[in-house]
């Protein structure tokens, strides 16, 4: 539309395309919410107002209308869906925009993963914007399938949609000075792009330093009082509501009119099942509002603040100039997305999409290359200080001798932090086994992009599986092959169904696969409709009820344990690794 034109409209000259009329409109520039008029021309809001004709008019007979809402930080590969696929599960919720972080499929797939995504975004209803990703692989202590340097990111920068560097989740690299980090950090600062954070716990001066290089927000925020220490020093705070990780409600008390305008939300990583049961962005609003937050900023956290921050010029409010991406609901008190528009288009109603995403998939290749594996791959044998200390007789039995313990790490329910604990293992017949008495399962992250061979081994609690093993692909962040199990049988049999399936996730018990959902796109996403991975995602549910879990995110809190940048205790391909100091420790106790 020429300016001359959109100048007319905007002045009453001349009809716009379409007019909203009797709104009640949620202004989250007055901070006022009252009855009006919305004036659309092509993908525009030009006027807000009366004394508006439309060409088409949507009388609404005032009901409430807000912003589309922006999802300030999501690995949309958590989601188990492709780009496409993803817009037709979150458009329904009042989600107009994302910001993306493609590191998942980036550690598997490097650059060409990146423009698979944005490829497969392409024209879809969904405005996916890109961070490209920072910590490709996440950390020097595993195996990732490709290694992205500050040159590689710099032929992203002239891409419409890549509007900033993600999360920085190598803080210790920060500190420590890595050169390469920097440089990454100091390309994006240099084009005026937003570098977002990741410092669970960082306090003091580490923090100020790792502000100081450049880094603005962070979504690892824990409490109230490490959400107003990064606040005092500048940083934008993203309310995490993922599937794991659900932080924000716990950070509400921080929330306040001096406040509000720092804080963002962001999904990070959330499944598809959830997306559809719970919700997305309208579920964070909703716990907002029911926490007590002041409902013209809970709207804000919604959509003007992630526009602020990520330099969304025309998103983020319903005023001239700002594309038309609103919202249509019922009340404040119990929200519910009821239409949705979309660059001035109803593109969803009641729940559903009324439109198929258009495009054809990009073609991606295979990415899951392990090494052949044998049962007895799977064993840890027992270890001893000394040969005095061996029991007697042909087999070992019961607990190591002279109490010689070994690292366990400790899962905890709805956070991806987790504990150590030292622990006696369970010994048969040399060899370390899982004890379900004591929730003591065995874990295994198996490099999977080079066939090298690498597995790293250890015991885990926290799950209350009491029989067969879990299996996934997904393993932020270099997504290597991870299986916790009782059993070597079940363990073995989950991998090779892994291997053989190209990526996914499987439950099996013994020889019998009991359950597995495909993930051949990387191996984290499906080829298939976001329906279908629902309904899968449902029956593991199920699945995992029957078996008498105590976790409840079992497959989610599985896929977080070979992330070596959270604390305290995890495990790599290479082994097992204390985060808090940042380096490699043994299975047994020193």
């Amino acid at each position: 539309m020429e300016p001359e034109e959109f100048i007319r409209i905007a002045r009453g000259e001349q009809p716009a395309d379409l007019l909203f009329k009797n709104a009640r409109l949620v202004n989250v520039y007055s901070g006022e919410i009252y009855l009006t008029d919305i004036a659309v021309a092509g993908e525009l809001v030009v006027g807000v107002g009366p004394g508006y004709n439309g060409l088409e008019v949507v009388d609404l007979g005032g009901r409430d209308v807000c912003p589309g809402f922006i999802d300030a930080q999501v690995h949309i590969e958590s989601a188990m869906v492709p780009p496409r696929e993803f817009a037709r599960v979150v458009l329904p919720h009042g989600v107009t925009t994302v910001i993306s972080d493609p590191h998942e499929i980036a550690n598997v797939l490097g650059l060409e993963g990146i423009r698979f995504m944005l490829q497969d975004a392409k024209y879809g209803p969904l405005s996916m914007f890109v961070d490209a990703p920072s910590c490709v692989p996440a950390s020097p202590l595993e195996t990732s399938g490709s290694q992205l340097e500050f040159y590689d990111l710099a032929t992203l920068l002239g891409n419409e949609w890549v509007i900033g560097l993600g999360e920085v989740m190598n803080y210790p690299g920060v500190l420590y000075k890595d050169q390469k980090l920097l440089d990454k950090i100091a390309l994006f600062r240099n084009a005026s792009m937003p570098v977002d954070g990741h410092a669970p716990g960082l306090s003091g001066s580490a923090l100020s330093a790792y502000v100081a290089a450049g880094i603005g927000s962070d979504h690892e925020c824990t409490s109230v009082a490490e959400a107003l220490e990064k606040l005092s020093k500048g940083m934008y705070i993203m309310l995490r509501e993922g599937s794991t990780a659900k932080d924000l409600k716990q950070l509400i008390p921080a929330i306040n009119a001096r406040t509000a305008s720092r804080f963002l939300i962001c999904s990070d990583d959330r499944h598809a099942n959830d997306l559809v049961d719970e919700g997305h962005m309208d579920h964070a609003l909703r716990l907002l509002l029911a926490g007590g937050v002041d409902p013209i900023d809970a709207f804000r956290i919604a959509s003007l603040n992630p526009a602020t921050w990520f330099g969304l010029k025309t998103s983020g409010a319903i005023a001239p100039g700002y594309k038309a991406d609103f919202v249509v609901f019922d009340s404040i008190e119990n929200f519910r997305a009821r239409m949705v528009f979309k660059d001035g288009v109803l593109i969803a109603e009641n729940g559903r999409l009324l439109a198929d995403p258009p495009g054809m998939r990009p073609p991606v290749r295979d990415s899951v290359n392990i090494k052949w594996l044998t049962e007895e791959d799977f064993r840890i044998p027992a270890e001893y200080p000394t040969v005095e200390d061996l029991p007697e007789g042909p087999t070992l039995e019961g607990p190591i001798a002279k109490g010689r313990r070994i690292r366990v790490i400790e899962a905890r329910q709805g956070s991806i932090i987790t504990g150590e604990l030292l622990l006696e293992p369970k010994v048969e017949g040399g060899l370390c086994v899982a004890d379900i008495s004591r929730d003591l399962l065995k874990i295994f992250v198996i490099e999977r992009h080079t066939g090298s061979g690498n597995i790293g081994k250890g015991f885990i609690t926290g799950f209350g599986l009491a029989r067969g093993a879990i299996g996934l692909t997904i393993s932020h962040d270099s997504h290597n092959m991870i299986v916790a199990g009782v059993d070597d049988r079940s363990i073995f049999r989950a991998a090779k169904h892994l291997n053989k399936m190209k990526g996914g996730m499987v439950f099996a018990v013994g020889d019998e696969v009991i359950l597995d959902l495909p993930l051949p796109i990387a191996g984290l996403m499906s080829d298939r409709g976001s329906a279908e991975v629902v309904e899968r995602l449902r029956a593991f549910e199920e699945v995992f009820e029957r078996e008498g879990l105590s976790n409840r995110t079992p497959l989610m809190t599985l896929s977080f344990m070979a992330l070596p940048v959270i604390p305290k205790l995890k495990i790599t391909d290479r082994g097992l690794v204390d985060v808090d100091r940042f380096v490699p420790v043994g299975l047994f106790e020193d």
